[in-house]
């Protein structure tokens, strides 16, 4: 692993939710740009999980939350993890298994107008695979997503859902864990700077559950609930019972006035 290149991410610099036809979506409207998120994987991951614990338990302030992770990280990538061939080359797309809608087999455009709802989309169209932009080495699904000629949206609902959905891994039964749905994910070797290899994460989401993957699979347990706060936080001593120095401190007080009273 210590060869392992990650690609690289694009978060726009301001997103704001939009109701469109009748669906709430997050939209982006300022142009951003290309950053690494797995130098923070692990803290994305646990941030994903807090929020999903709050979705699951709060009614106020949800989309305002939703969109402090989105400014923070970038949409999820809905898109291409649900999408089990890559989009553009045929007239129809293979939509995988996963916990947004039906998989089988849908057109390409129909499939694409989900994510796409302010743009005459046409991924068939010979002009603009000529004028693909290719970021990174990542797949054209990629390249789709972040060109400046389209507006790549998420419906707000399914993003939601999906913060639910992982966080209901940490509250239910070990067993369930084997119904989770593994990300898509491709690598190859790269020798730009001697032969690495570089894993192509074709989504944020991707990569989120690929850290929560390796965390409840650690013999270690590194996914811990804060003893004072309940957060959910990702340890990297072994020992460690709270999520930062602040709420050790907090804990320790509370607790030596219990004694005392």
């Amino acid at each position: 692993m210590e060869h392992l290149l990650v690609s690289h991410w694009y978060k726009n610099t301001r997103y704001e939710i939009q109701s469109i036809n009748g669906t709430e979506y997050i939209v982006p409207c300022e142009y951003g740009s290309v950053y690494d998120p797995i130098n923070s994987e692990n803290e994305m991951m646990t941030d994903a999980l807090n929020l999903g614990k709050y979705l699951t338990e709060n009614d106020l302030g949800q989309n305002g939350m939703v969109l402090d992770f989105v400014h923070e990280y970038g949409l999820l990538g809905i898109m291409p993890d649900i999408a089990g061939s890559d989009i553009g080359k045929n007239e129809r797309v293979i939509v995988r298994d996963n916990i947004f809608t039906d998989s089988g087999m849908v057109d390409v455009n129909e499939f694409a107008k989900r994510f796409f709802p302010l743009d005459n989309i046409d991924l068939l169209d010979k002009a603009n695979k000529k004028g693909k932009l290719r970021l990174y080495y990542r797949s054209p699904i990629y390249s789709t997503m972040f060109l400046r000629k389209y507006r790549y949206c998420e419906p707000l609902e399914w993003v939601k859902k999906y913060f639910k959905h992982l966080y209901s891994f940490t509250i239910s039964k070990e067993s369930k864990l084997t119904e989770f749905i593994p990300p898509r994910l491709t690598y190859k070797i790269d020798n730009r700077n001697g032969l690495n290899l570089l894993c192509e994460y074709d989504s944020l989401k991707a990569m989120i559950d690929l850290a929560f993957a390796k965390a409840v699979t650690d013999d270690k347990k590194p996914l811990r609930t804060c003893k004072h706060c309940g957060k959910l936080f990702y340890a990297t001593d072994i020992r460690s019972e709270f999520c930062s120095a602040r709420c050790r401190n907090q804990y320790n007080v509370y607790k030596s006035r219990a004694k005392h009273n």
